[in-house]
């Protein structure tokens, strides 16, 4: 059992700090909100992701697939990218009172984004191109470290909060795309997810002034999550001179989710006496993904292409496919919590592309408006996503893609219980990814 102040810094850690946490107290729809969803390839990503009715390269297996029939060449692909990633917490939204060392902290991550083949089958005429491969489309990786001195009457002690994770979805990948007729092409894919995450937390408060019987409190909680699932998505496009019109479905996907998580609690008293403890389990369980809807459209005006696409998703038809990882609740009332909770959400990307001249050379920007899908929330907290990048054409068969896209947002957390002495943070992220895509095409 824990004591009065242990169990009270226990529920202040797994209410406040841990949104991805999956012992009871916690509800896993958070899947689909948590992350950063950019999607594949340097080119798309620098144009905001308004990219469903371009395509032409291996990345097209992820915003349409029927654009996979403008590429006329054995294409294979590949992309790297880098994540800085940083955080100002404030309690109570006053950030003047701490300093900035203890509120800031910043974390770097390098993965591998995407590796594929696209192939176009001679036709006699039209297109004809199958294609497959390896996409990282939403990373998880994220950041938390924040320090200082509780000047609460109850709680003169020094705290600290701590947390990383490192993870994603991503997807294997199978499509096709032909041409139907000379103006209009349709593709499909279909989706094998894989990913998940490894997190690690820790609260730790030390009795600095002697002011309590007890010196310091330790809690550490792990969790590993492994996710995995099947969808498809279908395409069209449709070619109307200097302008492009595009369509998507992606059918729902049933996540089955696997997760191991541990707690450790550690107590240590002025005598040096202490109390600890640990625990452990396992959740298994299966949640749906709404459809989603994908509009887009492009002008192509001599050496410049501007592009729109707008993602419509009802995330009120969330649903637990089997019983939900939350003690005391059921299937039926946890999926009447999201109807009651969740929104629909319209996605925004616009893009535009220069290229110069008989050079192989484009410049590209973008923007990406990714709405938060609770009810109710502060428009602070939709993740915004400005973009830039620039292509190179190095020769007949090697084309290079650089993306840069600054991020930023806010989490707004409220309504804590009385208990844990904080009743309000707000953080502030802010993240610059680098991307890099290399295609070479025979």
């Amino acid at each position: 059992m824990f004591t009065g102040k242990g169990k009270k810094l226990y529920y202040l850690f797994v209410l406040f700090f841990l949104p991805f946490f999956s012992q009871p107290s916690q509800a896993q729809e958070e899947i689909f909100s948590l992350g950063m969803q950019l999607g594949a390839g340097a080119r798309a990503i620098a144009m905001g992701g308004a990219y469903s009715s371009l395509g032409g390269d291996y990345s097209a297996t992820i915003w349409n697939p029927a654009t996979l029939a403008d590429v006329k060449r054995i294409e294979v692909y590949g992309s790297m990218s880098h994540l800085m990633r940083k955080n100002d917490t404030a309690l109570l939204n006053n950030r003047a009172f701490f300093s900035k060392s203890a509120r800031e902290n910043d974390a770097n991550f390098t993965k591998f984004n995407d590796f594929g083949v696209a192939y176009p089958v001679p036709t006699i005429q039209g297109s004809l191109v199958f294609a497959f491969g390896y996409n990282r489309v939403k990373s998880f990786d994220s950041n938390f470290d924040f320090r200082a001195f509780n000047q609460t009457s109850d709680d003169l002690v020094n705290q600290a909060w701590k947390e990383i994770e490192n993870g994603g979805l991503n997807v294997w990948n199978l499509s096709g795309a032909v041409d139907v007729s000379p103006n209009v092409s349709v593709g499909a894919t279909l989706n094998f997810w894989t990913g998940g995450s490894d997190f690690e937390s820790t609260f730790r408060e030390v009795d600095i002034d002697d002011n309590y019987t007890f010196d310091s409190y330790t809690v550490e909680n792990g969790l590993n999550t492994d996710i995995s699932g099947f969808n498809a998505k279908l395409g069209a496009v449709y070619r109307a001179g200097i302008m492009r019109f595009a369509a998507t479905m992606a059918t729902p996907v049933t996540f089955k989710v696997k997760e191991d998580w541990t707690f450790k609690e550690n107590l240590t008293f002025d005598d040096l006496s202490f109390s600890d403890s640990t625990d452990a389990g396992f959740f298994e369980y299966k949640i749906k993904s709404p459809f989603t809807f994908t509009g887009g459209a492009s002008l192509n005006l001599l050496n410049f292409v501007f592009s729109g696409d707008v993602e419509y998703n009802d995330w009120t038809q969330i649903r637990y496919k089997t019983e939900p990882p939350i003690d005391g609740i059921s299937q039926t009332e946890a999926n009447r919590s999201i109807q009651d909770n969740y929104r629909a959400t319209t996605r925004i990307h616009l893009g535009a592309e220069f290229t110069l001249p008989l050079t192989g050379v484009s410049f590209r920007a973008g923007y990406f408006r990714d709405p938060s899908i609770l009810q109710d929330r502060p428009i602070d907290e939709d993740k915004q996503f400005l973009s830039a990048g620039v292509g190179f054409l190095l020769d007949r068969q090697v084309k290079l893609d650089v993306a840069f896209v600054h991020g930023f947002w806010k989490k707004f957390n409220s309504g804590l219980p009385e208990t844990t002495d904080v009743d309000r943070y707000v953080e502030d992220v802010k993240v610059n990814k680098l991307f890099l895509s290399l295609a070479f095409r025979l």
